[in-house]
């Protein structure tokens, strides 16, 4: 008798913690009409691929040119290599930053604060030849501009390189966005890819530009926004949005191709995320600086760290599907670790997961060993070829002729 009783104690305890903890939602069947993957060629795609921040070493001279060190790393062979490494392993899509910090590029007429002059004369021939590569090898490119490192202290030739950080005007003074715009951003647009036909703004293989890579660590405006503290130079919220939405304006005025913005985490771009503090990137946010200043889709980074207790707050993807973060445009996952790190999941279950939780992609971070504790592409690559084998519908993309947009006339401010 006392040993039946002490077993219904048992089982009432275990019942009453089983009933405590989180239950898991299943993934609802997402969009027949795949609403949710990324437009583009008359078709929707999930993209997926690696970031590269840097390919040779040359943080912020990949393209461009560190010239106190007499630092330019682009390497055509190293881009060939890696782009067919890419494509042969499944992937469709890479993102690669441009301007990081702005010691490399573009140029400034003084240190600190200065307004945009130009660009360095490797930049734009160096640009074009990794587009030219990337159509041949079948390879679709998301170029990141900025980086929350331009906020960080000026820095001296010996630190960091001459003009790394130190752009807060370029964020908050009108002449210095339009000097960035009118000196840096269309003459790239602008400029032919070889013997293409095509301009670097019209090309078929630039899929997309993310305008700001992880925008909320600059921003300082509490409850939602505490600036990372090597950030010396924080900007408000609507400093940030007005930016963002006047550099996704203009692209959207002179380029056929997407903008997205490199979010850190689904708390700052979701407004269903366990404990999210809402969408700051949405349409209503930033077509109030600019009518064309929306992003085409949301990119949010995840890494372990934002798991949570999943019942009070969580910004994990694999917790939140699609559909609870309440997104109202397709979502890419920009950052999850390549050796998925901190997610309790293996590469192949990370990824085959996020699909089906209806994201719109995963690039993994990143493609060269860049930290301590995230992977490479080597440990994502057969996971990657797996899920391509297994839905290539969705993966390779198939390109057609593109629709010009119709655009509305808009003066700079």
């Amino acid at each position: 008798m006392v040993h039946t009783r002490w077993l219904v104690l048992v089982a009432f305890i275990l019942l009453s913690v089983v009933a405590t903890l989180p239950v898991p939602v299943l993934s609802q069947a997402c969009p027949t009409d795949r609403s949710h993957l990324i437009p583009r060629f008359e078709g929707r795609w999930f993209l997926v691929g690696a970031n590269v921040p840097w390919l040779n070493g040359g943080f912020g001279a990949d393209f461009a040119t560190v010239e106190e060190w007499n630092q330019h790393t682009y390497d055509p062979n190293a881009t060939r290599i890696m782009f067919r490494t890419l494509r042969q392993q499944g992937a469709n899509t890479l993102r690669w930053w441009l301007f990081a910090d702005g010691r490399g590029t573009p140029e400034f007429d003084t240190n600190s604060g200065g307004a945009v002059t130009g660009l360095d004369a490797n930049f734009l021939p160096s640009l074009a030849n990794a587009i030219q590569i990337a159509a041949e090898e079948d390879i679709y490119l998301v170029f990141n501009l900025w980086s929350f490192d331009m906020l960080m202290a000026d820095s001296t030739v010996s630190g960091r390189g001459e003009h790394a950080g130190g752009h807060r005007d370029l964020i908050v003074e009108s002449a210095k966005r339009v000097s960035f715009i009118n000196n840096a951003l269309l003459p790239m647009l602008n400029y032919p890819v070889g013997a293409s036909g095509y301009t670097i703004g019209t090309h078929p293989h630039v899929l997309a530009w993310d305008i700001f890579n992880e925008p909320e660590f600059v921003i300082n405006e509490l409850p939602h926004f505490v600036p990372a503290s090597d950030i010396s130079q924080p900007v408000t919220l609507a400093q940030m949005q007005r930016f963002i939405a006047e550099i996704s304006g203009a692209i959207h005025r002179n380029s056929n191709q997407l903008t997205t913005v490199g979010s850190a985490s689904m708390k700052w771009n979701s407004t269903g995320a366990l404990g999210a503090a809402g969408n700051f990137w949405s349409d209503a946010a930033l077509i109030a600086y600019d009518p064309q200043g929306y992003l085409d889709f949301y990119q949010i980074h995840y890494y372990g760290w934002m798991n949570g207790d999943e019942r009070y707050w969580s910004y994990s993807p694999l917790f939140i599907d699609w559909y609870e973060g309440q997104f109202d445009k397709p979502v890419v996952i920009g950052e999850v670790p390549a050796n998925a790190g901190g997610t309790n999941r293996t590469p192949t279950q990370l990824l085959a997961e996020l699909r089906a939780n209806c994201y719109a992609g995963a690039w993994v971070w990143p493609y060269f060993n860049v930290s301590d504790n995230t992977g490479q592409w080597s440990d994502a690559a057969a996971a990657v070829k797996a899920l391509t084998d297994a839905v290539p519908a969705e993966m390779r993309i198939v390109k057609t002729a593109l629709t010009p947009r119709v655009y509305i006339p808009l003066a700079l401010r």
